[in-house]
């Protein structure tokens, strides 16, 4: 509590000013920072354009299983905005101000306004909070649901005490028995309670903050909880029913989060007897708030290493954290010092550790550490002087010292948030290959043209994320897609005349393939992420179908049909690396799965002297009709000279089974087919 006035009007026209600042901190750059859309954020995207298609789940096995409630959100702000990206970064900036905004009222209950205002500024550029303010995931609804819980819940608890001293226990004589009124008000932070655990993992241990609280409370004021047991037990239980679909599916489907048990390690390592990966993560956690290096390492989400507070920020949090645990026999303390600790622990006992998102239900509490430290030392600067006997000096004082403490820090803050999240950040090149900067580029350049013929898109991770990205990035369903490694293939759609090809900085187009196929072709649009080309089909064509093999054509499982190779009769050893094209065309469409040609160069022995395995073109995207090429290097280092045969064939790289291959003899050939025959010269 503070004994510094604001009166409302200064207060109303300041948080009119923070509120302000965290708009321009969360909409700034909407669309440029982050520079794309990252996997997890796509398929959050795509989960919830399933429930805007009518699906009404509880839980999402996919991604190592997925809470709903962030993903219903964005479902319905598909209905104003349809792109996917916007409607993800308008669903969080908006929660990101929510968050806010309950946070401040809850901290003017508990500690005063200059503590609420303080504290919200905070949060309103703290880079913790801006980051997962503009990232597409759904953890900012732990936080924001967690604080609206708490904000709820002490508005409730307000009527219990019945007192106007926020955050203080009444004495004795003002204490009356629960009425049926205030047992009511306690639905509703029972339902928000509930609602956290739609969340996001973490949220699981949300309810352990106030079973804590109340056995605090009983310590404290054994009496009043007695007096007001029923309220408690309202809250808890409305919560339970809230959660109990939750709860109920993810007990009958033991199998949903098996992704994640490589995060519990540190806990089973604990069950063993082996304390060292807990005390790691634990010290690991702690030092992510204020030592320099030790915020989460991950590029993904912060700059790495970068703690939590920097500066004057960081000594006024640890002052802060002193005070809190100084009065910890303050409810209000207690509570809040209660809710950082509880939730700290799924960064403590699980890796990797740190983790800003897994910490992210103590960003309230976090952020009014210092806004805690600021209020104790004007109070104390006040105090002081006042002591002397010089009232008014004291007042005028203390208030500039917190006046001055606040905007230095948060003005500090301000600027290095700005600079290390929009300039440095957001430019960085991991960053932008994270975030898939290049497909959003590619997205805005196809967009920009009216031309539907089809598109072969190059990337890094085309068996997975790539598509699931692009999808969610270009959502152009007319236009159709192929997808291949520019770097080892080249495919060509079926019945196109043209198409175009979109090749990210990072995959560029194979020499042996641009040289052949793409001679002279000057790109339509190009960035420093990419290049954008229209090529011909019919002479890509006309080219591959003038290649042969021995055993060509040779069919794999009746889905792919092996049309041609070209390789050279001789080679040195000394050029070090053999580069051989296979032609191909698809038969039929193939279920996804991870598959791959390997081409085997053998010697009179059968055995094999180099080999190459690799599929630049993944399955999920076959057509009938397709063709493509795919680039084989097999290195000649170790091989002799001497007369070999070249072999190939396809297996899947789950379970390592080979595809029946029959060449044009007719009936199946066995697991491989031959090429041709090569000979090796020194």
């Amino acid at each position: 509590m503070t004994e510094v006035p604001i009166p409302r009007k200064i207060e109303t026209v300041l948080l009119i000013a923070i509120v302000l600042v965290a708009i321009v901190f969360r909409f700034a750059a909407f669309t440029q920072v982050p520079p794309g859309l990252h996997y997890d954020e796509a398929i959050d995207a795509r989960l919830a354009q399933a429930i805007h298609s009518g699906a009404w789940p509880l839980y999402f096995e996919e991604g190592w299983g997925r809470e709903p409630l962030y993903h219903y959100l964005v479902a319905f702000t598909f209905n104003f905005i349809p792109d996917p990206t916007s409607a993800l970064r308008f669903v969080s900036g908006v929660l990101g101000l929510i968050q806010l905004l309950a946070a401040y009222f809850l901290f003017r209950k508990l500690f005063g306004v200059p503590t609420a205002l303080i504290g919200a500024a905070w949060l309103a550029v703290l880079f913790w909070t801006v980051s997962t303010s503009r990232a597409g995931l759904r953890n900012i609804t732990l936080t924001t649901l967690a604080t609206l819980t708490a904000s709820a819940f002490w508005i409730a608890w307000d009527k219990v005490q019945n007192a106007r001293d926020k955050g203080f226990i009444p004495p004795p004589s003002h204490r009356t028995a629960t009425t049926q009124w205030v047992q009511v008000s306690f639905i509703l932070p029972g339902v928000l309670l509930g609602l956290t655990l739609y969340t996001y993992q973490p949220s699981r241990v949300v309810p352990l903050i106030y079973l804590v609280f109340s056995a605090y409370l009983f310590w404290r004021e054994r009496a009043l909880i007695k007096a007001n047991g029923k309220a408690l037990a309202i809250f808890l239980t409305v919560a339970l029913l809230t959660a109990a679909p939750l709860i109920i599916y993810l007990w009958s489907h033991p199998g949903a989060e098996t992704g994640r048990a490589f995060q519990t390690e540190p806990i089973k390592a604990l069950f063993r007897g082996d304390l060292t990966p807990v005390v790691e993560t634990a010290v690991a956690t702690l030092k992510m708030f204020t030592v320099a290096g030790g915020g989460d390492p991950q590029i993904l989400y912060n700059l790495t290493g970068r703690p939590l507070f920097i500066g004057l920020g960081s000594l006024l949090f640890v002052i802060g954290l002193v005070v809190s645990v100084v009065r910890f026999k303050r409810p209000a303390y207690a509570f809040i010092f209660i809710w950082l600790a509880v939730m700290l622990l799924p960064n403590l006992v699980t890796a990797p550790a740190p983790f800003f998102y897994r910490a992210i239900a103590t960003q309230t509490p976090v952020v009014l550490m210092p806004a805690i430290a600021t209020v104790a030392l004007g109070t104390w600067v006040m105090a002081g002087i006042a002591r002397s006997g010089r009232q008014s000096v004291g007042v005028l004082t203390g208030m500039g010292a917190m006046i001055g403490i606040a905007l230095l820090a948060l003005g500090q803050t301000a600027l290095t948030t700005w600079q290390d999240y929009f300039e440095v950040w957001g430019s960085n090149q991991e960053v932008r290959f994270q975030y898939s900067a290049a497909y959003a580029e590619i997205a805005a350049a196809l967009k920009a043209s009216p031309d539907t013929t089809p598109v072969a898109l190059s990337g890094y991770f085309i068996e997975d994320a790539d598509p699931v990205i692009f999808e969610q990035s270009f959502n152009r369903p007319a236009v159709p897609l192929r997808w291949f490694d520019a770097r080892e293939a080249l495919v060509v759609a079926a019945a196109v005349t043209s198409e175009r090809l979109a090749v990210p900085a990072y995959t560029p187009l194979a020499e042996e393939l641009k040289s052949r196929f793409l001679k002279g072709v000057e790109p339509l649009a190009w960035s420093k992420e990419f290049k954008l080309y229209s090529v011909a089909a019919t002479p890509v064509r006309a080219q591959i179908a003038m290649w042969r093999c021995a055993a060509c054509p040779a069919r794999f499982n009746d889905q792919i049909e092996l049309t041609g190779a070209d390789h050279p009769d001789r080679i040195s050893r000394a050029d070090g690396m053999l580069s051989v094209l296979t032609a191909w065309r698809v038969l039929r469409e193939s279920q996804p799965g991870s598959t791959a040609i390997f081409i085997h160069l053998l010697d009179e022995r059968d055995q094999i002297v180099a080999q190459d395995d690799r599929l630049g073109v993944p399955r999920h995207s076959w057509q009938p009709g397709d063709e493509f090429v795919q680039l084989h290097r097999l290195a000649l280092t170790n091989v002799p000279p001497g007369e070999y045969r070249l072999v190939l064939g396809l297996y899947n790289r789950a379970d390592n089974v080979r595809w029946v291959a029959q060449d044009r003899s007719g009936p199946p050939s066995g697991e491989r087919i031959l090429v041709g025959e090569i000979e090796v010269t020194p």
